[in-house]
């Protein structure tokens, strides 16, 4: 039918987020859970606009944006995992510098380019739980960059990804870098118990040229403060999509339902705390310009709750289950597995009850 149409110059029209999710992402998440990275799945969810929800930065675009994560991340988290990696970097450059914004983020906000988000060692390092990985130099057109970074997701030979390097005299630059440029190697030195497929390398960066024009930020300590709030509130549609798909799942379990009655969270708790947490969400995304520490305590806090929501909601569907969330492969293991990663993904769980004891 759609070649006849096309034939007759008429197109369908392009396929919504959902149906990318129902006809292309559901029958791979068992091949992707086993390391199959989903290039055709996330370039076609950009296709579809689930990358460009937010870059004018309004409440509803922010929220159009978890709830296109979400819907991915109730089949696979994995892939919502990605999602938001290229939303963060939409995030940063929709925000950036005129040179480095025209250059890449159509591109990258339309799906035509995938890439990264490298910000997991800077958003340590400015909370002063680790050093700075990243060192640079002034050089003539740019910077001269050097350091490592242990772990970097949605990348691939060509990918963008977004980091920050430090200057001899104490100033910090927000950058684009390419995976697999000269002096940008990337490698797969681990293998990971979730999450295997989500194109996660080590990068290191050897001396490499990094152009005026791609810098998004040059005082990144006073870039940092107004676009954290979004860059954790995006992440909210990876832990409320997994509790909605484990929700789906226990309904679906007629046998654990009727067996499990009397344990003590089920599918329609797990709902009731989600949709909770979904008013929460769009109530922050009304703050999310706001550079204070103390507005950014809240998405923290906000972002513990979701951590604890998909911690308990997979580990409620594992005890529905029982024995049979324990065969190799099962979902019910898969959605454990997941649940974790979003309790230790920057900022973890860890993290954060650490800076909330400081405050």
């Amino acid at each position: 039918m759609s070649a006849a149409l096309a034939l007759a110059g008429v197109h369908p029209p392009a396929p919504d987020v959902g149906t990318i999710v129902r006809h292309e992402l559901g029958p791979l998440t068992a091949a992707i859970d086993g390391g199959l990275y989903p290039d055709a799945v996330l370039r076609n969810l950009g296709a579809a606009g689930a990358y460009a929800h937010h870059g004018a930065g309004t409440p509803e675009g922010l929220v159009a944006a978890v709830e296109a994560m979400a819907a991915a991340g109730a089949a696979c988290l994995s892939t919502a995992f990605c999602v938001w990696c290229q939303d963060a970097l939409a995030w940063y450059l929709a925000r950036g510098d005129e040179a480095a914004r025209s250059r890449h983020l159509t591109a990258v906000a339309g799906g035509a380019r995938l890439g990264g988000t490298g910000l997991s060692n800077p958003m340590k390092a400015f909370s002063g739980n680790e050093p700075m990985a990243l060192a640079g130099r002034r050089v003539a057109g740019g910077y001269r960059v050097r350091g490592r970074l242990p772990w970097v997701s949605n990348l691939g030979p060509g990918h963008p990804f977004a980091s920050i390097f430090a200057l001899e005299d104490g100033r910090r630059i927000m950058a684009l870098f390419e995976a697999g440029s000269e002096g940008v190697a990337i490698a797969a030195n681990a293998r990971f118990v979730a999450l295997e497929g989500t194109g996660t390398y080590t990068v290191m960066i050897r001396d490499a040229l990094v152009l005026d024009d791609d810098v998004i930020a040059p005082d990144a300590a006073a870039f940092v403060p107004g676009i954290r709030n979004g860059f954790v509130l995006l992440q909210a549609g990876m832990g409320l999509g997994l509790a909605r798909g484990v929700a789906a799942m226990m309904r679906s379990d007629e046998r654990g339902r009727r067996d499990g009655a009397a344990l003590p969270l089920g599918a329609e708790g797990i709902e009731d705390r989600a949709a909770a947490l979904w008013a929460r969400v769009a109530e922050a995304t009304g703050h999310h310009a706001d550079p204070s520490a103390g507005a950014f305590r809240e998405t923290l806090r906000l972002r513990l709750d979701i951590s604890w929501l998909a911690l308990e909601a997979a580990q409620a569907a594992m005890l529905q289950f029982g024995a049979r969330g324990y065969l190799e492969g099962s979902a019910p293991f898969r959605r454990l597995r997941e649940a974790q990663f979003v309790a230790i993904v920057t900022p973890s769980v860890k993290h954060i009850t650490a800076e909330l004891a400081r405050a």
